[in-house]
């Protein structure tokens, strides 16, 4: 169905515009309707129009002058002029903004049909090219995506040694490749997904896809490139903008937490992730991907975490003490509540590593691991925890800084026990991004406010958002800030000097007829009968 705005003065003709056309048969609905251009233009802001029929004289803006805002702001919106007089001299203008047809008034049932059927022609035929142009685009984008993954995937199995050659080909396909890391990723199937032995080739390559998509998102507007690899593995190639590797090390392990607490609390797969050193340019991308795959070798002692590659060194710790494995003791130690065991943990390992005086370099990746696995046990088990002493890039940075293994025994110890007091906290907090979500709400009721700017303000997903919001309120988030405007409505209203308009825009509903419209549907009367009930009562 088509959607279509009335703009016209006079009320007989918006009333007779609707009765006695019949709409339906004309594949259209009329979703609002409007006294001026002025209040067109402002319901063009919250309502999704294709049709505006409009009267061309009209108080304040008229149609000519509405029809111009429509050619700018809404091009795809068709326009149809109503006029009371044959008089086409405004034919000329009317042009220049693409205006589908005039309709004299005298006879507007016969003539509006036929107009209207104009209008949804050029609809079709326009949203039809642009379906067209859009699956040319995307034949484009996936035939040269096949063409790159092809090229990287020989580079990353080291079939291409040519150096000119690898420069040059990925300069021609548009790839970024400079100051990235590779991810290799090892998906985990739960029963019920499609990624066992024995499952149908097409279902594995949608969920791999699926899979894809998810770690598009999570990198963000960052470049990178994913690829499916040996059997339930993938391959990312993430530039994090920045030479430092020690500050991009951090962005990339809090991003990677990011992937494994929404794998997990989503409970659709698992994943393990690791991630090899940072690499300047294309030559050494085969390096780059055995790195990353060496960083993910401990996977098969792990249910799901994330490793950063260390260099091989001459000396080796005794048996059973690897970082993967002392930190995952920490992690299990927290949830058990038993904090003396986790820093008894911490302790051995770091003993361990003074004994044999490792590489200061490679503690500092042990230890930025297991602030990961701090960091990601909180985010799993319950996302909203309170605050922690100190932020995970802080901790991050104070690891990098540190000019001795005490100083990184101390910053690990503080964290294990701000973790344990935080998780002791656990069950008697109220959810964080609820607070934050109604705090947003509270003070900025009065401006142009919704899900995604919320969502945008608490930097999480607004999808993932709402449903929470709604699974531990019961209500939604349209709702509340609905709600909290009419309360606040309300008590404008009882001001007998206040007018209906003003208090609407004084609570962020800025057209009339819609705030009369969310007004009535949460009160059961209108505004003006709020207030005339109001004063009765205070008057009685």
């Amino acid at each position: 169905m088509y959607k279509v705005m009335i703009v016209d003065d006079e009320p007989v003709i918006k009333k007779g515009l609707q009765c006695f056309i019949d709409w339906s048969v004309l594949q259209c609905e009329v979703i609002c309707e409007a006294s001026n251009g002025m209040e067109a233009v402002d319901m063009l802001g919250y309502y999704d129009v294709d049709i505006v029929v409009t009267d061309i004289r009209m108080p304040g803006m008229d149609g000519l002058a509405l029809s111009d805002h429509v050619h700018r702001h809404f091009p795809q919106t068709k326009v149809i002029i109503l006029t009371a007089f044959a008089d086409f001299s405004y034919a000329q203008t009317a042009i220049q903004y693409e205006v589908v047809d005039f309709v004299v008034k005298t006879n507007p049932t016969e003539q509006i049909p036929r107009a209207i059927e104009k209008a949804t022609q050029l609809l079709d035929k326009e949203r039809e090219q642009q379906q067209k142009v859009k699956q040319l685009e995307s034949k484009i984008n996936d035939h040269l995506s096949e063409i790159s993954e092809k090229f990287l995937k020989e580079a990353v199995y080291g079939l291409i040694s040519d150096e000119a050659g690898l420069f040059s080909r990925s300069s021609e396909l548009g790839l970024q490749l400079e100051d990235y890391f590779a991810v290799y990723m090892e998906v985990k199937g739960i029963p019920g997904l499609p990624v066992n032995v024995g499952a149908k080739a097409n279902d594995h390559h949608r969920f791999l896809a699926s899979i894809r998509q998810f770690l598009v998102l999570a990198f963000g507007d960052r470049p990178s490139y994913i690829m499916n690899m040996e059997k339930n593995t993938l391959l990312a190639i993430v530039s994090m903008g920045s030479g430092n590797a020690a500050i991009s090390t951090q962005a990339l392990l809090k991003i990677s937490n990011e992937i494994l607490a929404l794998a997990e609390n989503f409970r659709q797969y698992h994943i393990n992730i690791g991630i090899s050193l940072l690499h300047r340019n294309i030559l050494t991308l085969s390096t780059a991907y055995l790195e990353a795959r060496d960083a993910l070798q401990g996977s098969f002692y792990n249910d799901n975490y994330v490793a950063v590659y260390m260099p091989h060194t001459n000396q080796t710790l005794t048996p059973g003490a690897p970082p993967h494995h002392a930190a995952e003791q920490i992690a299990e130690h927290l949830q058990q509540g038993q904090c003396d065991l986790a820093i008894q943990q911490l302790d051995q390992l770091l003993d361990g590593y003074k004994s044999i005086k490792e590489h200061i370099e490679n503690v500092k990746v042990a230890c930025l691991l297991i602030g990961s696995y701090c960091f990601r046990l909180l985010s799993v088990s319950q996302p909203f925890a309170p605050e922690m002493d100190e932020g995970q890039s802080a901790v991050y940075k104070q690891i990098q800084e540190s000019k001795s293994i005490q100083l990184l025994t101390d910053i690990l110890k503080r964290l294990i026990r701000s973790c344990s007091r935080a998780m002791a906290l656990n069950d008697k907090q109220p959810n964080y991004i609820v607070i934050e979500c109604q705090k947003y709400i509270r003070e900025h009721y009065n401006q142009n406010l919704n899900l995604q700017i919320i969502a945008d303000h608490i930097h999480i997903n607004s999808s993932y958002l709402s449903r929470l919001y709604k699974k531990v309120t019961g209500e939604s988030i349209i709702d509340v800030i609905n709600k909290y405007r009419i309360e606040k409505a309300k008590k404008l209203l009882r001001n007998p000097a206040s007018k209906v308009y003003e208090v609407g825009e004084a609570v962020g509903i800025e057209t009339p007829a819609y705030f009369t419209h969310v007004f009535s549907k949460y009160t059961g009367m209108s505004p003006k009968e709020y207030k005339l009930n109001y004063s009765q009562t205070e008057l009685g």
